[in-house]
């Protein structure tokens, strides 16, 4: 795989800035975030705002649509206006298999040509790709620099089972421009390269044989992407200087099976001092975690973890009506 975009050698930027900022971003000089989300969710009033609350100095960019285009706190893009012919190359080679919708599982993976040409279009060099239902509480620029992510091309969570599931998770991640480029590539070439597509089949294969009723989708592609890149690639799902990135708050997995304490269907977080710490009961000391993920029915309690300012009324409020969800099922 190759890098052939010329941005790549246009711009030779220190890594965490751009050679042409944006008027928007203005002359922050943070490593820029990106969420991405099509409609408007009432959990992006906490997830955004908590981004910009630990990450001041950093652009923080929304790829969206018009009905989620009410922060004026950060830089808007209309996802339509960011498809490009690379993004149309790969919806025409997709063959869908998964049992999820269609539409969700193709957009899965054109999101990250979208935040490709964001790049193209900023003159990036890096930036942190989070979910939209991901906290971030650490200042992601100090990670990178103090260790050294910026010395890899890219950084996911990876659980220590990955070859097993063929699988990982891009909801928290590192990308640099040579990264991404990477990725998209080879994101088309398992649709097009024969030896790709051997291997894709064979994770078919498997994938019947286990009932893995999970399919293909863009996880799968990481999977292959981790395999093909591993030794420039970051696995932030392992603790690391007594810090990690959290894979799922549902779980007490993070990257070994079973690491974290766990209760009430979700890992035991205590806050210190505005970040999230889990007690790793391998290493038997609390971790501190950059970010929490909040997927599934667990985002009915991202306003329970929020640590900016303001919204008192909207966390009373979706408090009050968790409370009244949780006890009319539990009278039915």
């Amino acid at each position: 795989m190759t890098n052939t975009s010329p941005t790549a050698t246009e711009y030779s930027t220190t890594p965490g800035t751009t050679a042409r900022p944006s008027q928007n971003a203005g002359d922050r000089p943070g490593i820029p975030i990106v969420f991405i989300h099509q409609n408007y969710s009432h959990y992006l009033d906490f997830t955004l705002r908590q981004a910009v609350s630990s990450n001041p100095d950093s652009p923080i960019h929304l790829l969206g649509d018009a009905d989620n285009n009410r922060f004026p706190f950060l830089i808007h893009h209309n996802i339509r206006d960011l498809l490009n012919e690379e993004a149309q190359r790969f919806e025409q080679v997709y063959k869908h298999s998964s049992p999820n919708h269609y539409n969700y599982e193709l957009f899965c993976f054109i999101r990250w040509f979208l935040v490709r040409e964001l790049m193209r279009r900023e003159g990036y060099q890096q930036v942190f790709v989070a979910d939209s239902d991901v906290m971030i509480y650490s200042d992601l620029t100090k990670y990178v620099d103090q260790t050294g992510l910026n010395e890899s091309i890219a950084g996911f969570n990876v659980g220590a089972d990955y070859q097993w599931v063929r699988s990982s998770s891009g909801h928290s991640s590192y990308w640099t421009w040579e990264g991404i480029s990477l990725f998209c590539e080879l994101a088309i070439n398992l649709y097009t390269e024969p030896r790709l597509m051997a291997f894709m089949d064979q994770i078919r294969a498997e994938k019947i044989i286990k009932n893995d009723r999970a399919g293909i989708s863009d996880m799968t592609a990481l999977y292959v992407f981790y395999e093909e890149e591993h030794t420039r690639i970051r696995n932030l799902s392992e603790s690391m200087n007594n810090s990690a990135f959290d894979h799922n708050i549902c779980m007490a997995t993070n990257y070994n099976l079973d690491e974290y304490e766990f209760g009430l269907g979700r890992k035991k977080i205590v806050m210190k001092d505005g970040f999230p710490m889990a007690y790793n009961v391998f290493l038997k000391k609390e971790i501190l975690l950059h970010t929490l993920h909040f997927q599934g029915n667990s985002k009915n309690i991202i306003h329970r973890y929020y640590t900016g300012g303001g919204l008192l009324p909207s966390r009373l409020f979706r408090e009050i009506r968790f409370k009244a969800s949780v006890l009319y099922h539990m009278v039915r």
